[in-house]
This record gives structure tokens, sequence and C-alpha cells, in this order.
């Protein structure tokens, strides 16, 4: 579920950075350029600015949506008192996983693919 929440909490940061783009820069181009008469400012933004916010955006929510939401816990091993004495020195300590977290591997990877299959569509 962590996973889902983070690739969609990058997919609407997406949206919200390209939208933003035309809120913020496009006011500013326009004010550094003058007037917009045959809208090459807002292609460029569109072309250009726009995808490089969606890009920064995704990555912000993505990070903050798997910040805010907490993996589940995982269940303590059972420590079998019948094993070698040498064992405990191979487990982890106790309240450490064994490896990284699965789900934030699994959402990082797919809004990378994301991210690159975009940039390549668009710019190819």
């Amino acid at each position: 579920m962590r996973a889902i929440l983070a690739i969609l909490g990058a997919i609407v940061g997406a949206v919200v950075g390209y939208i933003g783009a035309f809120f913020t820069a496009y006011p500013i181009f326009v004010a550094i350029e003058g007037s917009d008469m045959n809208g090459g400012i807002a292609m460029g933004v569109a072309v250009t600015v726009g995808p490089l916010m969606a890009i920064v955006m995704a990555i912000l929510f993505l990070f903050l949506v798997l910040k805010l939401v907490k993996p589940k816990p995982r269940p303590e091993p059972v420590i079998d008192p019948n094993e070698d004495p040498d064992e405990k020195f191979f487990r982890p300590p106790p309240g450490k996983g064994p490896g990284p977290d699965t789900q934030t591997l699994v959402a990082v990877g797919v809004v990378i693919l994301m991210i690159v299959l975009g940039v390549n569509w668009l710019w190819g």
C-alpha cells in the first residue's frame, strides 16, 4: 500500500509541478521578455520548464509520501533455544530488518522508470 501511495503521490506531484510552472515561470518570463503575441513563451514553458518542474515535484512528492507513511513493523524473529551460540552474531540487531524496505524500492524504481520514459518520449 505504501508503494502505491508513493507512486500516486509522484503522479500528483508531476501534475502539480507542470501546472505550477505556468503559474510561476510564465508570468516571470512575460515580465522579462514582454508580451507573448504568438505564444512562443508559453510553448517554451510547456516544453522546457514545465517538464523540469514536473520531475522535481514528482521526486519531492515521492519522498514526502515515503516519509509520512510509515512502513509496517516487522515481526521479531523467534530465537530457537537449540541453535548454535555463534549464530547470534549473524542475526541483525533487534528492531532492524534483514534488508531494505521492498515497497520503498518498488516505488522509487517505478517513479524513476516513469520519469525516464516520459523524458525519452518528450525529448526523444
